[in-house]
């Protein structure tokens, strides 16, 4: 399997989770190009999967992810799966700071992005990866990364591959 992995990032969070997902995938034996969304998208035939990922913030997806995914159709991503991702946080510890705060969390980047992509009749993976930073600018919070090898590994099962 082959997968195009597309990030978006303002302080290296998203990227440090895409280049893990690049990372899980290849110690598995599938091979994995990441691309920020600021550079020149690759064509989309070499690939079996695209995954695409953006902080969440102010509880939305950012414009460039949002633009990517009617790119994506026009560029002809058919029946390919489609897989998201993003960072968000920090979230409220206090419940009820939490409970005030939370739409600013949630559904957040991957939740607009996969319903948009869902709207625009792209395939998309039924789950998705979200993972928490400690602070608005990072770092990750401790075990998330241990939590994109756990996707990964359910994601190739469930493609069989």
């Amino acid at each position: 399997m082959k997968a195009l992995i597309l990030y978006r990032t303002h302080y290296g969070n998203t990227r440090q989770v895409a280049e893990e997902i690049g990372r899980q995938l290849a110690a598995a034996g599938h091979q994995a190009e990441t691309c920020d969304l600021l550079q020149r998208l690759p064509g989309l035939s070499a690939f079996d999967m695209v995954l695409i990922g953006a902080p969440t913030r102010m509880a939305r997806a950012g414009w460039r992810a949002m633009f990517t995914l009617r790119r994506l159709r026009r560029m002809g991503i058919g029946g390919k799966s489609l897989v998201v991702f993003d960072t968000y946080g920090p979230v409220p510890t206090v419940p009820e700071k939490l409970q005030e705060d939370g739409k600013w969390f949630y559904p957040g980047a991957a939740g607009r992005l996969a319903d948009r992509a869902g709207k625009l009749g792209l395939n998309v993976h039924a789950q998705v990866l979200r993972c928490q930073v400690q602070e608005a600018k990072g770092p990750l919070q401790e075990g998330e990364l241990e939590k994109v090898a756990g996707f990964v590994t359910e994601l190739i099962a469930s493609f069989g591959k």
